[in-house]
């Protein structure tokens, strides 16, 4: 891919500020060509063609149907003053005779609220960026605006959010966005006032001195912009035939901003982004998501880890990553899928709360100040994990030198182990156990001895690390199965067992009442476990098993004796701390699905891209 030379003020634009089409494809080279028109480029004399027909059912013409909503807007905009202007447009819009039937998923049953009446309420909806609800209590709010919608009685929150997610298809929920799009720049370029946020009880109650969240939104955007774009420019690029007339700044800026607001979709986005940016151009939703479509997850994952190497050279720069790292392999998901999954059977899969995602398996740096997401890659269908471990870690460690990676029981198999074995990495995992394995055996040997935690070592034969297993007591109450929950308390049960000065040196304190009582409590416990041995009963469930091939880790002294008391508690201390480092990730993901762009599209790598991207700005 090239990169695009020009500075952002080589193409100065003095027509429209933001594209009202979408863009003609220029099949002799696959690339599109931006042509900013002005509004009066569309304007239709006379009756608009889409609605001057009178038969029924029609409404399947997206494309004519956006394209005569757009000059609609721009007619009715020239002789609006206000937003109230604004709102009596989507009201008046000569649609009752259409269904919609082809992109409403109860045809041809309608319910009580027939698609016009939801096609005029999500218009108005994406106008103002609002999600179901403030649209439910704007309506409740002003019942003028309800009635001229065409309600008799409110829907509610619920029914508006089915209509969309739901009862649209993904092509009518595209379209809306884009006359969404057209509406707001038709009032833009006619200078009729749009509200930031529109009040949904007609009060406003914010101080005077306060900026509204628009502003203050819009400012942190610029903050994460600014300091991810250095990096962005640098590494990522589109791949754009030489007539672009909107610099590639431009794309990647509008992602982020349309990342930091909640809900925001790249159709809908332009409009808002238009009103905040001091940009002369910018692309239309179906532009931007066109482009951006176009790039394959190989040159995704290129563009990211060129990223992370610029990152990592100024993190070592600043002494901030010197020497080995630990990192944590995991898996996590975008959105729910909402569309039609014939075709992307492999990539998109089930979950356990029912619903069905595009997944991710991530690669990235724990237990530091620089969170680098090292590699990602979409999981598919029948790939095996050390499939997954291979792909990320087989560019990684040219990156950075991995001295430990931990998974979670996900991943634990024996050629997981032997692909970071492979590649020079020790690994750490809880392992899953199961009846009559060797796992299950040592448990049992466990209770009929009252022993409480374990070390067990598989010495290779081909001079590769010794594999080991390291067995604790699961302390949790919760019902929760998360093997992080369990190991909660782990620590404190550890240190009960022995007295001695903790790691950081400070004594320990002395034995109290409380103290004395879960004493005996445990001796209790562990004779009741051998009681139980001696029946045969013995509860897997309550042992956590971890896998690692770490040196650090070992089952007895230098000289093969058993360790006494502190040193093993202190090991066991580390390894917890260690794996706790795992949670990184984790905490990680929550902070990017802050960043994602939502969309309705159901190619894998335009989610994958923004995925890729919402990795950037946590780190920049």
């Amino acid at each position: 891919m090239g990169r695009n030379s020009a500075s952002d003020a080589d193409s100065p634009d003095t027509d429209a500020r933001i594209e009202t089409q979408p863009p003609a494809a220029d099949r002799s080279n696959g690339t599109t060509t931006t042509v900013p028109p002005s509004l009066a480029d569309t304007t239709i004399a006379g009756q608009p063609r889409f609605f001057d027909s009178e038969s029924e059912g029609i409404g399947d013409d997206l494309d004519g149907f956006v394209a005569d909503i757009t000059s609609i807007a721009q007619m009715r905009c020239e002789h609006a003053t206000d937003y109230a202007d604004v709102e009596t447009l989507i009201c008046d819009l000569p649609i009752n005779h259409l269904t919609f039937a082809a992109h409403d998923s109860l045809a041809p049953y309608s319910g009580s609220y027939p698609m016009t009446l939801l096609v005029r309420a999500c218009l108005l909806k994406e106008i103002n960026g609002w999600g179901e609800t403030a649209l439910h209590d704007y309506l409740r709010a002003n019942s003028s605006v309800r009635r001229g919608l065409g309600f008799e009685t409110l829907p509610n929150q619920s029914t508006f959010w089915r209509a969309w997610n739901e009862r649209f298809s993904a092509e009518l929920r595209d379209a809306v966005q884009e006359c969404a799009d057209a509406v707001v720049m038709a009032a833009r370029v006619c200078e009729v006032p749009l509200p930031d946020q529109t009040s949904t009880d007609g009060a406003d109650g914010s101080e005077a001195d306060t900026p509204p969240k628009h502003q203050l939104v819009a400012e942190k955007t610029d903050e994460v912009w600014q300091q991810a774009k250095p990096f962005v420019t640098d590494a990522f690029a589109l791949d754009r035939g030489p007539n672009w007339q909107i610099h590639e700044n431009a794309f990647f800026e509008q992602h982020a901003y349309m990342g930091m607001r909640e809900d925001m979709y790249a159709r809908s986005g332009p409009a808002s982004f238009s009103l905040d940016t001091t940009r002369e151009r910018i692309p239309t939703g179906s532009t931007h998501r066109y482009q951006i479509g176009k790039l394959s997850v190989a040159e995704i994952r290129e563009m990211l880890r060129d990223t992370t190497r610029m990152l990592i050279a100024r993190a070592s720069q600043n002494g901030e990553l010197d020497g080995p790292v630990f990192a944590a392999i995991d898996v996590t998901k975008g959105f729910p899928f909402t569309g039609d999954p014939e075709d992307h059977e492999d990539d998109i899969l089930g979950y356990k709360d029912g619903n069905e995602y595009y997944q991710w398996a991530v690669l990235k740096i724990v237990g530091m100040d620089v969170p680098l997401v090292l590699d990602a890659i979409p999981r598919v269908r029948g790939q095996s994990k050390d499939e997954i471990v291979e792909k990320l870690l087989s560019q990684a460690t040219e990156m950075v030198d991995i001295d430990l990676v931990m998974m979670d029981r996900e991943f634990d198999s024996d050629p997981v182990k032997d692909t970071c074995e492979e590649y020079d990495v020790h690994y750490l995992n809880p392992t899953r156990i199961f009846a009559n394995s060797d796992e299950a055996d040592t448990i049992a040997w466990m209770y009929r001895t009252g022993e409480r935690f374990h070390v067990t070592e598989e010495k290779a034969d081909d001079g590769m690390p010794t594999r080991k297993q390291v067995y604790l007591p699961k302390q949790s109450n919760s019902a929760d199965e998360d093997e992080d929950d369990d190991l909660s308390a782990v620590w404190t049960e550890l240190c009960g067992e022995w007295e001695f000065e903790d790691v950081d040196g400070e004594p320990s304190k002395g034995i109290s009442f409380s103290r004395l009582l879960a004493d005996i409590q445990r001796e209790e416990e562990v004779e009741e476990r051998k009681q139980k041995a001696k029946k045969g009963e013995v509860d897997t469930g309550e042992t956590v098993v971890f896998e690692t091939n770490h040196p650090y880790v070992t089952a007895g002294d230098a000289d093969d004796q058993q360790m006494d008391g502190k040193a093993f508690v202190h090991m066991i201390e580390r390894l917890i701390r260690w794996y706790r480092h795992r949670w990184g990730i984790e905490n990680g993901f929550k902070k990017q699905k802050h960043f994602m762009v939502r969309t309705t599209s159901t190619e894998r790598d335009y989610r994958f891209f923004n995925f890729v991207f919402a990795c950037v700005p946590e780190v920049g």
